[in-house]
């Protein structure tokens, strides 16, 4: 599985160190303060150079910064699960990784040669939402970097030796996290938690998926998905738009343009508290609960994602620090269409952790704080969270979110101040909308817990 998960656990915390200097988690409106370099040396707001435009059917989204050379290059090819089937989860990533091998222009070693020329670094990172599928280079290579970029994806050749080779890999990394009872909990939780939603799909595939996909299937799905409707391309550095215009008209603007439209996912009714019990003898124990959010359109959003990083800070003082009962206990946040919250801990005393978990749960429902430290706590939160998005990567990514989740890039800045509005009243009424039908997987001796703890949340 994999998702973009945050814990959070001190948001409060005092001074958060943003690019070396320390920083009042009360500064005001931090992300209003954030420029890039213009080509004539001015700082200018990051803003007012972001742009979006269309090439022969391509949608760009370019945030161009002269401070340095670096050019950061994300597709996103929407759809995620929403695209799959159980017998194809994972069809995506196995095709990216296979066009290693060999694409139409550069065939067998000759592109992993081209691609070594150029010093970038690939990226293939499959999303239930999208797969991102990027490189971050220099300014110098950006032509020849996007000439195989945009072949990998176009033409890859996909020879039946190499179709193995990257299923191989994939199945190597599934079973080796699978013997992790870790991380067999994480595997886990999306499949049991949206049973009967595209969420239960993994867009890293099965054991079974992996080893079923061949060329063949791979080459239908090339020509029936590879369409410009299902692309969005976010460039963030030291790249002119010219450039940018002339690599996708090559290229990707080639492509037929299909007919997908991107709409947020639905979400799914929501089942009542259960618990799938995985017995591993093993002394330290794993538990994972996951519940389900709104969407990351609903007004409820800013509310649920502050509730749930306050729910980590409780569960990880009372359990972890306080009780010592854990070396690790969060709650995890996904920031995907429709999000979702949970409760994680490893402990060896898990009949003595469940307890501590639903007092933390009950305390979010019973919110007491006030609206200066509410304010307080969301403006550390702000920056703690402009800190972790501040590479050409990741700007891409906060671009393409606030595009896709929220319906316009610009409004990137405006979920900062979502969040700043967030009361203690929207706190606790988020928690007692969506802290409960929780969905747990419990990995490790099942003799030291009892259903009944799972149950009474």
């Amino acid at each position: 599985m994999n998702m973009r998960a945050t814990h959070i656990l001190r948001a409060a915390g005092c001074a958060i160190l943003v690019a070396g200097t320390a920083t009042a988690c009360a500064t005001a409106h931090p992300e209003q303060q954030l420029s890039v370099t213009a080509d004539d040396g001015r700082l200018v707001p990051l803003d007012s150079v972001t742009t979006s435009y269309m090439v022969n059917g391509v949608k760009v989204i370019q945030r161009p910064n002269a401070a340095n050379d670096v050019v950061a290059v994300n597709l996103y090819l929407l759809g995620g699960v929403r695209q799959l089937t159980p017998p194809t989860q994972g069809i995506e990533k196995v095709l990216l990784v296979a066009s290693e091998y060999g694409s139409a222009k550069y065939p067998g070693g000759a592109l992993r040669r081209a691609w070594s020329l150029t010093g970038s670094e690939i990226m293939i990172s499959p999303e239930p939402d999208w797969t991102v599928y990027g490189f971050e280079g220099v300014r110098q290579e950006f032509d020849s970097s996007f000439a195989v970029f945009a072949d990998r994806l176009m033409h890859p050749t996909l020879a039946p030796k190499s179709v193995k080779l990257a299923s191989a890999r994939m199945l190597t990394r599934l079973r080796q996290r699978k013997a992790s009872p870790d991380g067999l909990v994480w595997l886990l939780a999306d499949s049991i938690a949206f049973a009967n939603h595209p969420y239960g799909l993994t867009p890293n595939g099965t054991e079974s998926s992996l080893a079923a996909l061949d060329s063949a299937t791979l080459g239908r799905y090339v020509a029936e998905q590879m369409v410009k409707s299902r692309m969005l391309l976010v460039v963030v550095g030291n790249v002119k738009k010219e450039a940018v215009e002339r690599a996708v008209t090559k290229s990707l603007a080639t492509l037929p343009a299909g007919d997908y439209q991107w709409t947020l996912p639905q979400p799914m009714p929501k089942p009542t508290t259960n618990v799938t019990l995985v017995r591993r003898p093993v002394p330290t124990n794993y538990i994972l609960g996951l519940f389900q959010g709104p969407l990351t359109s609903d007004p409820d959003y800013p509310a649920f994602r502050i509730a749930t990083a306050l729910l980590g800070s409780q569960v990880s003082q009372s359990v972890r620090d306080e009780q010592g009962l854990s070396y690790l206990s969060y709650a995890p946040f996904m920031e995907r269409g429709v999000s979702a919250g949970g409760l994680y801990v490893s402990t060896t005393a898990p009949s003595e952790v469940m307890p501590l978990m639903r007092k933390a749960v009950a305390d979010m429902k019973d919110f007491p704080i006030g609206a200066f430290n509410m304010r307080y706590m969301a403006e550390g939160w702000i920056i703690n969270y402009l800190s972790e998005n501040s590479t050409s990567s990741s700007q891409a990514d906060f671009l393409a979110r606030a595009e896709l989740y929220h319906g316009d890039y610009r409004k990137a800045s405006d979920e900062m101040e979502g969040l700043r509005r967030v009361t203690s009243v929207g706190v606790r009424s988020a928690s007692i909308k969506y802290f409960k039908n929780i969905q747990f997987v419990y990995v490790g001796d099942t003799t030291k817990v009892e259903r009944k703890l799972f149950k009474s949340f």
